[in-house]
């Protein structure tokens, strides 16, 4: 029995011993997951393949789990795509990409060598290579007899071989452009670009993009591709240093300009956020079957202390965000589907609230919630989830303060704020709450700012409220569950 056989079969065997997964997050059958890879539609499906270790709870061990879907909704997992079964990916099949080219699906990604195993010891002995697949079902895949396709002797001087990984891959005018992550020899992350004519045979073609910053020492998954006629960048900013040890407050950011593809050059006109929650990494977006841009990303989780023990399998993915430009800012509406996994609506018009005045809506952990109200008439009040014995998660939105947050007493230390959320004093605002049975995403006037979070913990409360902070006046409430 080969890798590939051996991971499938595990999986058979043992994924019956999975307990509370969430409702509408996707999460892998058992075991690990992590970054989003090869996230396409092909063959009238659209394809997700993960990060993911099958034996354990824990990152290790990378393999290519595979799951298709036509609604984002209900999935069919697939055979496991890439097991880690060659001298140049011994490690670790790492993300990565697809690609469609002459009827064949191609994945693109980064095989890792590393002799001490889980990035211990001596650095400079690890490893990462570029390497491709291909299949003609979209299902089974054979690994390119040229790989890797991208090493050494194609890295140029200046960069550590030992974090040079993620390739993204976009075709434009019969040219393949691959972006790479990679680290530089100040030790800060910078992104590269590479092109082929085949995508096997690749050639260093420029710097793309650097970070400022010392502390972004990777700038990982980088994902390229156009709206509206302009480039669009985003990857995961990894930080470092003795700040943040014990937890790993990752960014996801995007940077929107113009590229000069002859000569590889990046020309940003905005950059921003794209998440300001602490639990959303390593987004990777495809063309839908309709022509729009959707984006899906890990909800992460890396501190082991919170890591769900007894659940059978740790990590999920953020709901499909649909993208589009306003004002050259990334905005990521939930996808239009996903309000169809609520089958029981209600809709409640001109609910006031005075100061310390409370509405109960329900007892559900599997939620929505759509708020609609004009900041002129109010200046603070909470959304309380997960209400129980005095506990609860709150979003509070604050007029005054000019944003919108979330604190809940089933973490510590993790109020988090997302900053001008309201340019006039007349805004009519919406707010989008999808809640599921471990995760919190929070939506601003159809995606303009974004909110995710996450808790595994297990004895959490079921009540649903609104409370005003002060006078509250909401024109519409819509709340949504599950029969």
């Amino acid at each position: 029995m080969n890798k590939l056989q051996a991971a499938n079969h595990y999986i058979e065997k043992n994924k019956g011993t999975v307990n509370n997964r969430p409702f509408f997050h996707f999460t892998a059958q058992i075991g690990w997951l992590n970054d989003p890879n090869g996230f396409t539609f092909y063959d009238g499906k659209y394809h997700l393949f993960y990060q993911h270790n099958p034996y354990d709870i824990v990152w290790n061990n990378m393999h290519w789990g595979h799951a298709t879907t036509n609604d984002f909704i209900n999935w069919e997992y697939q055979p496991i795509a890439l097991a880690n079964d060659k001298i140049y990916d011994a490690n670790g099949c790492f993300s990565g990409s697809a690609i469609e080219k002459d009827g064949n699906l191609y994945l693109m990604y980064t095989g890792h060598i590393d002799p001490n195993l889980g990035y211990q010891g001596d650095v400079t002995q690890i490893k990462q290579y570029q390497c491709i697949a291909y299949s003609e079902d979209g299902i089974h895949f054979t690994k390119h007899q040229k790989n890797p396709v991208i090493a050494e002797k194609e890295l140029p001087e200046g960069y550590m071989i030992c974090d040079f990984r993620d390739p993204n891959v976009i075709e434009i005018d019969g040219v393949y452009y691959c972006v790479l992550a990679v680290r530089n020899k100040d030790r800060r992350g910078e992104i590269i670009m590479y092109k082929s004519a085949n995508l096997v045979d690749w050639t260093f073609h420029s710097s793309l993009y650097q970070t400022k910053y010392e502390e972004n020492i990777m700038l990982e998954c980088p994902d390229l591709f156009q709206i509206d006629g302009k480039d669009v960048l985003t990857f995961s900013i990894m930080p470092c240093g003795s700040e943040y040890a014990g937890e790993i407050y990752n960014k996801t950011a995007y940077a929107v300009g113009k590229i000069d593809y002859e000569k590889g050059e990046f020309f940003a006109e905005t950059e921003g956020l794209l998440d300001y929650g602490r639990n959303f990494y390593a987004p990777q977006s495809t063309e839908g079957k309709n022509g729009e841009r959707l984006m899906i990303g890990w909800l992460q989780q890396f501190n082991q202390e919170r890591q769900p023990k007894d659940y059978g399998f740790n990590g999920m993915m953020s709901i499909p965000r649909e993208l589009r430009l306003k004002d050259n800012n990334l905005v990521q509406q939930p996808y239009q589907d996903m309000s169809k996994t609520f089958d029981k609506m209600s809709i409640y018009d001109d609910v006031k609230l005075g100061v310390k005045e409370e509405v109960e809506l329900g007892n559900s952990k599997v939620a929505y919630l759509q708020l609609d109200f004009s900041a002129i008439n109010n200046e603070r009040f909470n959304i309380e989830v997960n209400k129980e014995g005095g506990k609860s998660t709150r979003i509070t939105v604050d007029v005054r303060q000019n944003t919108i947050s979330l604190e809940s007493d089933y973490e510590d230390g993790n109020l988090i704020a997302i900053p001008d959320c309201f340019h006039n004093s007349d805004d009519e605002l919406k707010i989008e709450v999808f809640l599921d049975l471990h995760s919190i995403e929070v939506f601003v006037n159809s995606g303009e700012k974004v909110l995710s979070f996450i808790s595994y913990q297990k004895e959490k409360g079921d009540t649903i409220s609104i409370k005003g902070l002060s006078e509250t006046e909401i024109k519409k409430l819509t709340y949504g569950t599950l029969s």
